[in-house]
């Protein structure tokens, strides 16, 4: 074996037992001749801070790890507060709404029901719920939001409901005028719009309120309907003055809606 190879292993077998004893602290290290000491100490002390470093190294690789852990654990964190803020937003939006019914209708609400669909023939004017009879709806009740009337129950399952709407072809709802005397019914005049036949004395022009009359028992009296948009030109011997009012809920952007107690 030649004089390289064995310094070369040599040098190999120093620098793995200085790596070895940098892993030991100062006061356990070996006691060795001067001579050599002097010509290994920078070895030892190039082994000891290759140790440290590499301690330093992994402690940092683990901490990174931790960090990412936690990271991972705060992000579920947050999701889970944002989901449950949100629930708690819908939560106060339908009591709100809930509030402002009966504040200023004065009515007492049995559920708020989601509004999960309308009738996509274009023939009538239908909203369809996702609540029935296990959430109390029941055929007769009237439904309504803050703004104004939306239509009755005609249909009930355990849970859904079909709410005939104020714009449908079938609907009848007796109005009144809100602010002057006048009395008469309300047809659905699809797609948009009221038709209104009142008394043909009656008072009345564009920008006038027109509320429920509680005339046919469905609906309870002064629940908003709409505002009537035009006044038609009233023949000679008419027995009704005609009017085309504006609905005030805009029923295609509904998302829920109060069912009332049926009167």
């Amino acid at each position: 074996m030649s004089d390289t190879v064995i310094r070369r292993a040599l040098l190999i077998g120093l620098m793995v037992l200085g790596v070895l004893l940098a892993t030991l602290t100062r006061q356990s290290a070996p006691s060795l001749p001067g001579e050599f000491a002097a010509r290994t100490a920078p070895l030892f002390g190039f082994s000891f801070r290759l140790g440290q470093n590499a301690r330093a190294s992994l402690a940092a690789v683990f901490d990174r790890r931790d960090l990412r852990a936690e990271l991972r654990q705060v992000q579920a964190e947050l999701q889970q507060l944002r989901q449950e803020n949100q629930r708690l937003r819908l939560e106060n939006r339908k009591l709100q709404a809930t509030l402002r019914v009966q504040a200023v209708q004065g009515l007492g609400v049995v559920a708020v029901a989601p509004v999960i669909d309308d009738d996509p023939s274009g023939l009538y004017r239908r909203l369809f719920l996702g609540a029935g009879s296990a959430q109390g709806l029941r055929v007769g009740m009237p439904v309504t939001t803050a703004s104004g009337l939306v239509g009755v129950i005609t249909e009930v399952t355990p849970n859904n409901a079909v709410v005939r709407t104020v714009l449908d072809p079938e609907s009848r709802v007796g109005v009144r005028l809100a602010s002057a005397p006048g009395r008469g019914i309300a047809y659905g005049a699809p797609p948009r719009r009221l038709r209104v036949e009142i008394a043909p004395e009656a008072q009345v022009n564009p920008g006038d309120k027109v509320v429920t009359g509680a005339l046919q028992g469905l609906y309870p009296a002064g629940i908003s309907v709409g505002t009537v948009e035009q006044v038609l030109p009233v023949s000679p011997g008419a027995l009704k003055k005609v009017l085309i009012v504006r609905p005030s809920v805009q029923l295609s952007l509904l998302e829920e809606v109060q069912v009332l107690k049926p009167l």
